[in-house]
């Protein structure tokens, strides 16, 4: 169906329900010829009861209203105000068939009212007798042919009918009336294409352009319906008398580099582009929009991401008190793994916007990364001036002390996250787990086992917890079976995983069967860039329960000459540079 369109009209009831009763009908039509006649006295008595309904009324007490103007009509029949309001509250009520009653009651009593014959004429359309409803605006038109109200109420109900050819006809004795009207002039540009006639649109476009030769708004609707009746040239025409009106206005230059876009100019494209950008007048959310657009871009064709970084460039330099504008630029260097400049950049927009708390996230994300944690320590401490509700800046927070080895404000942090947290279940998850792992760091051993068992409650499937759980048991042979199950789930959920490898080895070898141990260990050897000092002390340590005692020889060393360059390792044994001077293993 084509969509309508609609002018206000001067009563507008279309908000009111649709009627709730029935009547009987009226065999007799109303004849304000048969009334009688009362007096002065009765008629003052009857006003006095209109004047006191309309209190009531204005006071919100519709059923007294509606009580008071029947009785004013009771005692004057010919009050035709009363009638009048009494049809205004009954097509509120939802009464539309009552409200046809007493509106045409309102009418045949004061024939030349207009304000009647417009309330009978909505009266009409909220009951879908649209013909009706149109025989007492066009009979209204008529009438009064000068009225503006009247007139473009008639015209609302042309359009709504789809009666485009007398709705034109319309707007040109509006015209006639009342001059050229610049709205009415766009109005009919849409009925034009609802008429599939672009012609005429483009007709009464330039008309209007005419008129208004300064307005660029105008300008621009006249390109796009240009535009979209396939004629690109004459558009092209337009954005350039666009930019003669004014050189500097970047909407031209938007509509050009989409001009040249379309063409396969990409370079007459982004020259356009970034002439746009470089205007302070092109918003910054329009300018994030194409910053996006260039993002996903750049993903699929490298030859984007130049352009992408000096968009970004003109960007901050025309919007440097905007958060967005630094936001936007940071994805972009996260994406490509520039993490200090992309922490810059987020950093930046949190300090100009602190009430956006996806900027703090970005940034505690990268600083975990980076493993930076005393400025995480930092940032978190900062954020939670504005998010003390949020539980995951509780976690970085925590994270932060835990890896500084502030253990006990680790706990807080990742307690007060578990109480924020509850509606948050993978986030609750993770925070159990960090609980779990800093009191082991504790030796609150038990109060560790618990928590991983909580974890492990939300998120059966926790790799993490179920690796660290695992390992931790296996550290003081609590356990031994579940931890070998736990470590094996670990595994199938991740079976790359070089520390769940090593962790599963290392079980294997607690609980004597050295060859899965070695085989496991192994791999977790191969698949770790760095092997680190602890997996190379496990992988000596069951070459020796093999018998390969110089082969271990080798792996302890390679584990002390690591030990010494990493930075607190933890798991490393301390007897391990024992084992290298007497060449024994020692548990």
């Amino acid at each position: 169906m084509k969509n309508k369109i609609y002018l206000p009209l001067l009563f507008l009831f279309l908000i009111l329900a649709a009627c709730s009763s029935k009547k009987e009908v009226v065999s007799e039509p109303f004849n304000p010829d048969t009334l009688e006649e009362v007096s002065q006295i009765e008629q003052l008595e009857s006003t006095a009861q209109l004047i006191e309904a309309g209190k009531q009324k204005m006071l919100g007490n519709n059923s007294q209203a509606l009580l008071l103007y029947a009785e004013a009509v009771k005692v004057d029949p010919r009050n035709s105000a009363a009638y009048y309001e009494l049809a205004k509250l009954h097509a509120q009520e939802g009464f539309v068939e009552d409200a046809e009653e007493y509106a045409i009651k309102a009418v045949r009593l004061d024939p030349d009212n207009k304000f009647f014959s417009l309330l009978l004429a909505d009266v009409y359309f909220l009951q879908n007798e649209n013909e009706k409803g149109f025989e007492v605006q066009d009979e209204l038109a008529r009438r009064f042919p000068t009225d503006m109200n009247i007139q473009i109420s008639k015209l609302s109900t042309l359009l709504y009918l789809e009666k485009y050819d007398e709705a034109i006809a319309m707007f040109e004795h509006i015209e006639n009336i009342s001059g050229f009207n610049n709205e009415l002039s766009l109005q009919k540009q849409r009925i034009f294409m609802e008429m599939n006639r672009p012609d005429l649109a483009l007709q009464e476009a330039r008309r209007l352009v005419s008129y208004f030769p300064g307005e660029l708004v105008y300008l621009e609707l006249l390109a796009e319906l240009y535009r979209e009746n396939d004629q690109p040239e004459e558009a092209y025409k337009v954005y350039h008398q666009m930019l003669e009106a004014r050189p500097d206005y970047p909407m031209a230059r938007l509509l050009l580099a989409d001009y040249y876009t379309n063409a396969g100019e990409d370079e007459k494209a982004y020259e356009e582009l970034s002439q746009a950008f470089k205007s302070p007048e092109l918003e910054i959310d329009g300018k994030v929009r194409i910053m996006v657009s260039y993002y996903y871009l750049s993903e699929e064709d490298s030859t984007y991401l130049e352009k992408s970084y000096q968009l970004g460039d003109i960007m901050l330099g025309v919007h440097p008190d905007e958060a967005q504008a630094h936001a936007v630029y940071g994805d972009f260097l996260f994406r490509d793994e520039r993490y200090e400049e992309a922490w810059e950049k987020y950093h930046a927009a949190a300090l100009i916007d602190p009430s956006e708390l996806g900027y703090w996230q970005q940034v505690l994300s990268i600083e975990a990364r980076l493993q930076d944690y005393e400025s995480m320590l930092t940032t978190s401490d900062k954020a939670l001036e504005y998010f003390f509700e949020q539980p995951i800046i509780y976690f970085f927070s925590g994270l932060a002390h835990y890896q500084l080895e502030n253990y006990e404000k680790a706990l807080a942090s990742f307690q007060y996250g578990i109480d924020l947290a509850v509606s948050e279940p993978d986030l609750l998850g993770q925070l159990h787990t960090l609980l779990a792992d800093t009191y082991h760091k504790l030796e609150r051993y038990e109060e560790s086992y618990k928590e991983y068992e909580k974890a492990l409650e939300i998120n059966p499937d926790d790799a993490y917890a179920l690796n660290n759980y695992s390992y931790y048991m296996s550290m003081r042979n609590v356990n031994m079976e579940k931890a070998r199950e736990m470590s094996a789930r670990s595994l199938e959920l991740e079976p790359d995983n070089a520390s769940f490898q090593d962790t599963y080895g290392w079980i294997n070898y607690k609980m004597g069967d050295y060859e899965n141990a070695r085989i496991w260990i192994r791999k977790s050897l191969d698949n770790s860039e760095t092997p680190n000092a602890v997996v190379l002390e496990h992988y000596g340590d069951v070459l020796y329960k093999l018998g390969e005692k110089e082969e271990a020889q080798i792996y302890w060393k390679q584990a002390l000459e690591q030990d010494q360059e990493e930075d607190d390792v933890e798991g490393v044994s301390e007897f391990l540079e024992q084992k290298v001077k007497e060449g024994t293993l020692i548990e």
